[in-house]
């Protein structure tokens, strides 16, 4: 069974991480370079995966166009700069039953197994 992981930031500077990066700052950790935020979505599905990403990203819930940028991937640490990147995902723990409910019976992805959601920093 296929799985997909879907990525989901804003295009415009993201005021929630901007705060939670200098609070950390003011907290003392220092050798804190940047912090980011993006949604985080799992599905797993039934049937081909380049078909279910193509439908996947036109559903409004999880973006809008004019605001949010999408990927499939995430990006991999830049050796050149030195820096390492970490990763840390937050879910909440109704397991995403909410938003597959919503895609099966509402949105007609029928073909959907589970859904998971989170917070990616």
């Amino acid at each position: 069974m296929p799985t997909a992981e879907l990525f989901v930031s804003l295009k415009v500077p993201d005021n929630v991480a901007i705060t939670a990066f200098h609070t950390l700052e003011r907290m003392g950790y220092k050798k804190l370079k940047k912090l980011e935020r993006k949604g985080y979505y799992k599905f797993d599905f039934f049937g081909d995966i380049k078909k279910f990403q193509s439908e996947i990203s036109k559903v409004d819930i999880l973006i809008n166009a004019n605001k949010h940028q999408l990927s499939f991937e995430l990006e991999k640490n830049n050796k050149k700069n030195n820096i390492k990147k970490i990763n840390i995902l937050v879910q909440d723990l109704d397991d995403g039953k909410g938003l597959l409910s919503t895609l099966k019976n509402r949105l007609g992805f029928k073909n959907m197994k589970n859904a998971e959601k989170g917070v990616l920093c």
